[in-house]
């Protein structure tokens, strides 16, 4: 799985949780420790799933539906372009006996763990998150602040 998903999660968590800051993407590249482009790509793909919106200029960034509505697997499938695929497999050599078999083999099983995977993401929502963080802390560490 790609850290899209976990940048994704991280920059929905930050903008439900500091409602009283301007959260930009060059701040939450901070927070995570990457590059803002990848953040600003992460942020395209949850506005066009609308788990966001995004501020330009002075406007606010602030999420596309209530945090209890956006459950672990909106954000996974906005964020994981081959969110059918969680198990990637070679194009394998047609003349070794296995190859030509083991994608049947190993579909069937991979789409029940994809299955699974989904469903225990869809009972999480946002707002489940969130409210493990320290309700003391939700203004933005000065360093992040304008």
């Amino acid at each position: 799985m790609r850290s899209d998903y976990t940048v994704a999660i991280h920059s929905l968590m930050l903008v439900a949780f500091y409602t009283e800051d301007s959260i930009t993407s060059d701040k939450v590249a901070m927070s995570i420790g990457c590059n803002p482009v990848i953040v600003r790509n992460v942020f395209t793909r949850l506005n066009k799933a609308g788990l966001l919106r995004t501020g330009l200029g002075r406007k606010r960034t602030e999420l596309g539906r209530p945090a209890e509505k956006i459950t672990l697997r909106d954000v996974y499938l906005a964020t994981v372009p081959d969110g059918d695929v969680v198990f990637k497999m070679y194009d394998p050599n047609p003349n070794c006996p296995v190859g030509p078999n083991i994608h049947d083999i190993l579909s069937s099983r991979f789409g029940k763990v994809r299955d699974a995977m989904l469903s225990e993401l869809d009972g999480t929502t946002l707002s489940d998150l969130v409210a493990e963080l320290p309700p003391e802390k939700n203004r933005l560490p000065e360093a992040l602040r304008d």
